[in-house]
């Protein structure tokens, strides 16, 4: 049997089917914790961004712009794919593992049920840190650059540079295709944000202006559509933006932060104590050694860090 046939195999499904009725029963509510787990943490997740961290632009003109929060949505679907990938990792590991120890015969049933079950684990560490969570206090943090795309502007203006040349585009819409807003000094250099107090970055903000690179502008002047290319070093205003894609920003935190790092350290420490659950039943189901048990559980960690799902 080779390697690749042995980590995805044929008969999973008929696997889990001829199972005994107690693994079943057993499959069945691993299942549910992984289906709770994942609603569960984006609820934490959704909770987190929206109650305890406090953001807003440093930038002239994007007072009222949304922030570039994910909607719950769009946190739902990249919960379910990072536990999907979570899963998948482990369970490749684990049927490599089985493999390595000549227990390839072993049924994947077994498996899948106690990785699926593990995710108590996690159910549990949410419960414990979701008051620490609540009771802490907003981290503060303000946006000193950005990059977005597919920007409208409403009753505004630029001033910039093409070629050295200076241009003034106005009009009651301007389509922007990228956009990119960030401080400058007064001699016209970025700002370079890597301060350590608080005090130095109000400094920089009261000595700096906004300014903006943009590409792919276009704008009605005067009955007649007009396009341009470029537009560097422009200064503007406008009533309205609207943006549909978030490509980057420079967050800089000016407050307190706590909240931010208890909540950096949940997915490490779980998924440390999941996996060792897991590296726990593979030992007591397999009869192996703690020695395989805890190169099992030091494998997946590691991988797991270099995909950075920790």
């Amino acid at each position: 049997m080779d390697i690749l046939s042995f980590i995805i195999p044929g008969r999973l499904v008929e696997s889990i089917i001829s199972s005994r009725s107690e693994f079943k029963k057993k499959l069945i509510s691993g299942i549910v914790f992984v289906a709770v787990s994942i609603i569960v943490l984006t609820f934490l997740s959704s909770f987190f961004i929206e109650e305890k961290v406090e953001a807003k632009f440093m930038l002239s003109g994007f007072e009222e712009a949304k922030l570039p929060f994910p909607t719950f949505s769009q946190l739902l679907l990249s919960r379910i794919i990072y536990t999907g990938m979570a899963i998948a990792i482990i369970f490749i590991v684990s049927r490599l593992a089985l493999y390595f120890i000549k227990r390839e015969d072993a049924k994947t049933s077994i498996l899948l049920t106690f990785i699926f079950n593990s995710f108590i684990v996690i159910l549990i560490s949410t419960a414990v840190v979701s008051p620490i969570l609540i009771t802490q206090p907003k981290a503060p943090y303000i946006i000193v650059d950005t990059e977005l795309q597919d920007v409208t502007v409403y009753n505004g203006s630029f001033t910039g540079y093409i070629e050295q040349r200076i241009v003034t585009i106005s009009s009651p819409e301007i389509s922007i295709g990228y956009l990119r807003a960030y401080r400058v000094t007064p001699e016209m250099k970025i700002v370079d944000w890597r301060v350590k107090s608080i005090e130095e970055i109000d400094r920089l903000i009261q000595e700096s202006k906004t300014v903006f690179n943009m590409s792919n502008i276009k704008w009605v002047e005067e009955g007649v559509e007009k396009t341009l290319d470029r537009l560097e070093l422009a200064t503007g205003k406008w009533t309205t933006i609207h943006y549909n894609v978030y490509l980057n920003a420079v967050w800089l935190n000016v407050g307190p932060s706590t909240v931010i790092q208890v909540f950096s350290m949940f997915s490490p420490i779980s998924w440390g104590l999941t996996l060792l659950f897991i590296s726990r039943c593979f030992m007591k189901t397999y009869q192996t050694s703690m020695t395989v048990a805890a190169i099992l559980w030091i494998i997946t960690y590691f991988i797991f860090f270099l995909l950075g799902l920790l």
